[in-house]
This record gives structure tokens, C-alpha cells and sequence, in this order.
């Protein structure tokens, strides 16, 4: 049972595509080609041609970065096939069995549940003639091509192919790609680099204050989980999911009520991870974690709703929504007192409507202190796409405190 107003149930597939109720330029610019996941060498000059000194931590994002196609292409290879990105929630692929396909940039990926429990994250392609294996979630023992009925198992090992002669496959040479797969709070994450810093490297600023939460004994309420595709760049909608100053303007009658502008607050971060606080009516103070490029959660203690993209093109993301709570006789139950979905539909319109700008000439203005977990994830992008270090995160307050209010 979910108690969040408005929120839309989905069905089978995933993420489940559901009706939008709200309502780019492409510059012509050489495009990146790669195949599979791309070198770091790659990002050398050509990064420094595209974005040299343009992303700053203390300014906004120059418009004409959420509209470049060459840019797009930049951050397809060097962040989306390089990085930790978010696939799935622990609870989707629960049995053996169960399987889940995600894109990761622009590769097919299988995530199952395998016999001996393992999550794992498989390339969705057949290993004989590149078809997609699965393209809707479910729980089977083994998948079978669509096309010549190449047969794999939960681990990605090529079981049977129908007329080969003896000898004509080898079985061992063709099962499917796997890819490296880590599990936090709950929540999976797949890198296609195998040369990608550890997942507790990146979330460890953050760990002190989630892990106290012990969100593990929360369980994400799978049919409730809800995508829908924005016609806006994903540096945009990621920003604003983390954006509690625009509650006041965009979310006054939904949002604002019940977590105010004037009560949110900095703690802990840096370009691996972000984590802010703030006042929640008639209940504890909930957390906003950010884990850039894909995934974003405000947490409560017995409860949280979490946000992810995925970028379809330079104007075009995939925007998946989820909840997850207590689990009770009824189900799962999610107590988010107060909040309104139709908040998505309020982020998806100033998104739109911010891209829609992307030609416009202007001089990107000063981001407040407010605004300092944006300036994290600018720290993410200058890291990602032009090789800056990213400095030792900045601890604002301990956990379970808030910082001291500024003079």
C-alpha cells in the first residue's frame, strides 16, 4: 500500500512506460564513435575543446550544454559507459529468476537473480546474431533467443543451440558478457568499466549519515515504480531533483508545505556523492542523497522516493520514479504524509521548459548556498569530462546534527 497522493501504479515491463499528463536544438557537430565502454584517453583534447573552464561549481551550467550533440556524445562514453549507474532495486530481481532489462548508456543489460542468489548484470544481446534476449521483466530458469532460440542460463553460460553440428559452437566461447554489479541499501548498481573505483569508495562521505536510517529493512514496492520520458537533457533533470530552492516557486502548493525552502540544509559532499537535510512537517527531517549521473532519494526513516534518468538523447531522458517502505500484512506500506505526486508533473514542466532554451544568449548567473549540492554535481561533470580531481569532501555537520544557521 503506497499513501502518496497521486502516485500511478505500473504493470509488468520496467521501467513501466506510463501517459505523461503535462505537457532543441541539435548542433551540427562531428559525432563520438565507440564501441562498448570508451577509453579515458578519449576524453583528453576532445573534452577540452568542448567544455574548456565552462563548468564551474559556483555558477550555473551555460544552457547550450543541455542542447550539444557532441557534448552528449562526450558524456555517453566517458560518464554513462564508465561510471556506477543505477539499474534496479534489490526487490525487483528478488527470486531466482527474476530478471529486469536496463539500458546502461547505450548497452542492453540483463540484470537476474541467479540459483545461488547472486544479482548479476548481463549483456541483453545474443551472443550469435546481436538480438535482445528480453524486453520485458519477469522470472524464467533460462533465456531463450527470440530469433534461432540460442538458450542461455541465470549465470550467462550458452546452455544449447538448436541444429549446431558437434563441435561447431563452442559453448564456453559464447555465453553472455557480464558486467561488474554492487548492491547499497537496497539499491544495484552496474559499471560496464571493469577498471571503475569501488562503490564504497564513492558513496563513503555519505555512508554515516544513510546508514544509521537502516534502509535495508525497506522494501521497494516494485508495482508502484513508474518511468515516463521528459523532452529535456538529463544534467537538467538530474539538477533539479536536487534543486530544494525552487520548492517555494515550482512546488508551492505540493512540495513546499510539507518539506519548506527556508528548512533544507547542506551536510556532507563532494563529486562522488552529495547528502542534504531538511525540515519535514509532523515528522523527522528527511535526507536528499545524490549519487550523480543517475540517481537522486529523499529518505525518511521509514520510508523514501527515489529518482533516476537515463539519457535517450541530447533533449531526451527517461525518468523512473520509485518508492519504497515497511513491509506490513497489507504489503508494503509507504507513509509520505502530505506529498502529492503531481510534483513529477510540476519537475517535468520547468525542465521542458528550461530546455527549450537551450540557443539562448546569456551569462550563466551565481549559484546561492542553497544551491551547493548542484555545485557537487558541477565538481562530478568538470571530474567525469575533463579529468579535474575531485577535492575531499566538505562536512557541514555530523551526523544526526545540522549545521550552524550562516551569520
Amino acid at each position: 500500500m503506497t499513501s502518496i497522493t497521486g502516485l500511478r501504479p505500473g504493470c509488468s515491463p520496467w521501467p513501466t512506460p506510463w501517459a505523461p499528463s503535462s505537457s532543441w536544438r541539435n548542433v551540427s557537430q562531428p559525432k563520438t564513435l565507440f564501441t562498448g565502454t570508451s577509453g579515458r584517453s578519449r576524453a583528453g583534447t576532445r573534452s577540452e575543446k568542448l567544455v574548456p573552464n565552462r563548468i564551474e561549481r559556483a555558477t550555473a551550467l551555460p544552457v547550450d550544454l543541455f542542447g550539444d550533440e557532441a557534448v552528449f556524445e562526450l558524456e555517453i562514453a566517458d560518464i554513462w559507459h564508465q561510471d556506477w549507474v543505477f539499474a534496479c532495486t534489490v526487490d525487483a530481481v528478488a527470486e531466482p529468476g527474476e530478471h529486469v532489462p536496463v539500458m546502461i548508456g547505450r548497452q542492453p543489460v540483463l540484470m537476474v537473480r541467479g540459483d545461488d542468489f547472486q544479482i548479476r548484470a548481463l549483456a541483453n544481446v545474443c551472443s550469435h546474431r546481436g538480438t535482445p534476449l528480453v524486453d520485458c521483466a519477469g522470472r524464467l530458469s533460462r533465456f531463450s533467443c527470440p530469433y534461432h532460440a540460442w538458450t542461455y542460463g541465470l549465470e550467462g553460460d550458452l546452455l544449447s543451440v538448436p541444429y549446431a553440428l558437434p563441435a561447431e559452437v563452442g559453448h564456453a566461447d559464447h555465453g553472455l558478457e557480464s558486467f561488474l554489479v554492487e548492491t547499497w541499501h537496497g539499491l544495484v548498481f552496474v559499471s560496464l568499466n571493469p577498471d571503475v573505483e569501488p562503490l564504497s569508495t564513492r558513496v563513503a562521505a555519505v555512508e554515516p549519515y544513510i546508514k544509521p536510517l537502516g534502509l535495508d529493512r525497506l522494501h521497494h514496492d516494485v508495482a508502484a515504480t513508474m518511468s515516463e520520458q521528459w523532452d529535456a537533457n538529463w544534467k537538467l533533470i538530474f539538477g533539479n531533483a536536487l534543486d530544494s530552492y525552487s520548492h517555494f516557486r515550482v512546488h508551492a502548493e505540493t512540495v513546499e508545505p510539507v518539506s519548506p525552502t527556508d528548512g533544507s540544509y547542506y551536510l556532507a559532499g563532494s563529486a562522488r556523492a552529495t547528502v542534504t537535510g531538511g525540515e519535514s512537517m509532523e515528522r523527522a527531517d528527511h535526507l536528499v542523497v545524490s549519487l550523480p549521473p543517475s540517481f537522486v532519494a529523499v529518505i525518511y526513516p521509514d520510508a523514501l522516493v527515489w529518482q533516476s534518468v537515463r539519457p535517450l538523447t541530447v533533449g531526451r531522458t527517461e525518468v523512473t520514479t520509485g518508492v519504497a517502505g515497511e513491509e506490513s500484512d497489507a504489503g508494503t506500506v509507504v507513509s509520505l504524509p502530505g506529498w502529492d505526486a503531481s510534483f513529477i508533473d510540476e519537475d517535468r514542466a520547468i525542465c521542458e521548459q528550461v530546455q527549450r532554451n537551450v540557443s539562448a544568449r546569456w551569462r550563466p548567473g551565481p549559484l546561492l548556498e542553497l544551491e551547493r549540492a548542484l555545485g557537487d554535481f558541477h565538481a562530478y561533470l568538470a571530474w567525469r569530462l575533463s579529468d579535474v580531481a575531485p577535492e575531499p569532501p566538505v562536512v557541514a555537520a555530523e551526523p544526526g546534527s545540522r549545521p550552524e544557521p550562516p551569520l
